[in-house]
Formats: C-alpha cells, structure tokens, sequence
C-alpha cells in the first residue's frame, strides 16, 4: 500500500475547511490525524454540506477547552508525540491559547508547524477575518479582466480555501523531508489569499482592458434541451476540426474573423453569439457524442453525484493522483464524533482515571468527551 507518510502523527488545530483539508491530503498519504476541537466542536460540523464529512473522514477526535486553566500542561504533553501541528487560527489566536510555535517546541524541538490563515501572519491584513469568497476577492480572482466587464461571480467550488490546503499540506511534507535530513523542525506560514493568487496570478499580467485572458470559443453555453455544455475550443485545431464537424452548420464559424486565437479575440462578441446560437440547436448528449465522435472537448456540465456514479464511485477520491496505476482507497472510518478519542489519547500520554476526572473537574475536557469513549 501507497503510505509514504506511515508514522507521522499530525495534531490539526484547524476548523471550517482549509486546515481540515490539508489534513485529509496527509491523511491520504498515510499519517495519521487527530483533529483538536474546542467543546463546541468544529463550526464546520454544523454547516449543512458534506464538507466536514468528506474532509474529516478516517481522523481522531480530541475535545479539549484550551481556555481552560490546565490545558497548557496537557498540550505540551500531548503535543511531544506529534510530528505536525496544523493551526489555521488567525494572528495571535494561537499565542493567546499557548498552542503557538514557540510554545509547542519547548515539548517537540523537531516539530513541523504550519500556520495557515487568510493573509499570512504579517502585514496590513494579517487579523482581517475572511473566508474563501473573500480571500478570492482579496487574490483578484474574482474580476473580470479585458473587454467583457461584468459583475463579479462566485465560483461553485471553495478555490481559495482547497488550493491554501494544498499548499499546506506540500509545505509540510517538504518540511518533514528536510527533517529526515537535518533533523530539523519547521514554522511554516501559510496564506490562503496568497495561495489564491498564486492561482490567480497569470490574469494580471496584461492590461487592464485586454483581450488576452477571453477565449470567447472557451465557454459554457446552453443547448437546445436547456442543459448547459463546457466547450474549450481554444487552440486553432480545436476550433477549426469542430467548424468542420459542423459540416454546413458550420458556415458562420468559418469566417476569416475566426481564423486564429487572436483573431477569435478580437471578435469575440460577433463570435460568442453566433456559437449560442450554434449550441442551442443540438442537445447537450448530441454535443458530447459529437466531440467523442471528432476529438473535441465538448462536455456536458454534471452534478457532483452524475460525475461519481460514471467513475463507479459513491465518494469523491481521497487523494487526486493514481499511483502505480490505481487510485488510493478513500479512510475506511467516517468522520468522528466530537471527542470520541480523547480518553485514548489521554491514557497513551500517561494520564489515569483519577488523573481524567481531575481534568473534567476542572474544565479541561467536557465530561462528554470520556464518557463517550
């Protein structure tokens, strides 16, 4: 089995989705997690999507009330056996609980400890709130560069907050390879926006009222029975086997104005309404059929649950790459019940029953953390 992580022990101290995801990516790769939540538990697990399901499958659950008188002992001794702390608090959320980087070595000096939060740990917008849209608006990925302006869009998927995870999770495993090196730890500072406009980047390079970033052939349009087709018709071949595929239909594609991606550009609106008119009338099947038939990217836009049952699946991979040909398994464990492995946890640290209970009475851990175990 594919578990270049087997061993590593990573305490998430993250809610809502960025951290958690980082923490499924090495999950995926075979450490284990064990997710820290405050008695109240992740504020993602009370939000109606599956996005706490998905990203928190196969983890551990800790209940503990940092706030609490106490709770500083307890996380030194528990951090010591973690090689990987994640922490998506904003700025000086984490100094103020004792659960910083400065603290947390004192227990584990080779520690590998990654802050992720919206701005980074520095600058003007450091302690700004945010999440995804607004770290998305922040990126400037949300504008519309070049002719076509237009009102700003919210995309369907969280970008800024997968793609600040992403890079999270690779951060920390390049930490742990140079630890393997140097035997030294790591604070890593992670962005979410940063992460955003690394992404987002390629459309500021040209002018503001540019052409370059529209592709008015790289689109969605709707056809005739009313569902909507991804057509990425970009490259000169791309456009020129599909006017050709068209056969007549295709006579006002094939317009010198059309000839090139530039010039495509340069006449995009001309372009964009004569390829509407050309999509509505076919179906969006017929559509497909047409581009498996000639080699073209014509794609019908699916739900979630379509793209899933084509692939045999019933949920989404746990790790996006293939290796050695196959996918890695999705954790054969749901996500777990707030705190359901505390006890566990405490009594692998040394702490007795009467040790527990001393910590329940003082408000460390919620009763209901032990008595579910």
């Amino acid at each position: 089995m594919f578990a270049p992580l087997a061993g590593v022990r990573v305490l998430e101290l993250a809610p809502f989705l960025p951290g958690p995801f980082a923490g499924a990516q090495l999950l995926a790769l075979g450490a284990e997690v064990v997710k820290l939540e405050p008695p109240g538990g992740d504020p993602g697990r009370h939000l109606p999507d599956a996005l706490f399901a998905m990203n928190n499958r196969g983890k551990k659950s800790v209940c503990l009330n940092l706030k609490a008188a106490g709770a500083r002992e307890l996380m030194l001794r528990l951090v010591a056996g973690f090689d990987v702390v994640l922490e998506g608090f904003r700025p000086g959320v984490a100094a103020r609980l004792g659960v910083d980087y400065e603290t947390l070595r004192q227990a584990r000096p080779d520690l590998v400890y990654c802050a992720l939060s919206g701005f980074g740990q520095h600058g003007a917008r450091a302690a700004w709130p945010g999440h995804d849209l607004t770290y998305l608006a922040a990126a400037g990925a949300l504008s519309r560069p070049g002719h076509w302006q237009g009102p700003a869009r919210r995309p369907g998927l969280p970008v800024a907050d997968t793609a600040g995870g992403l890079f999270c999770a690779l951060a920390v495993v390049s930490a742990l390879l140079r630890r393997a090196a140097s035997g030294e730890g790591a604070y890593l500072d992670a962005s979410i926006t940063d992460a955003a406009l690394s992404l987002a980047a390629c459309r500021g390079l040209a002018p503001a009222h540019s052409r370059a970033h529209l592709h008015p052939a790289n689109d969605v349009f709707t056809c005739a029975d009313g569902v909507e087709l991804a057509a990425g018709l970009l490259e000169d071949h791309f456009f020129s086997a599909f006017v050709t595929a068209l056969g007549s239909d295709g006579a006002p594609l094939a317009d010198p104005r059309f000839a090139t991606v530039e010039a495509r550009q340069r006449h995009g609106d001309a372009l964009q309404r004569i390829l509407a008119a050309v999509f509505a009338g076919r179906t969006a099947d017929a559509w497909e059929s047409l581009g498996a038939a000639h080699g073209l990217p014509l794609v019908r836009v699916r739900s979630v649950a379509e793209a899933l049952a084509e692939q045999g699946a019933t949920v989404a991979p746990a790790f996006a790459v293939r290796v050695d040909g196959a996918r890695l398994p999705p954790p054969a464990a749901a996500a777990p019940t707030l705190g359901a492995d505390t006890a566990a946890q405490l009594a692998g640290i040394g702490y007795d029953a009467a040790a527990v209970g001393a910590l329940v009475a003082a408000g460390v851990i919620p009763p209901f953390a032990v008595e579910c175990a």
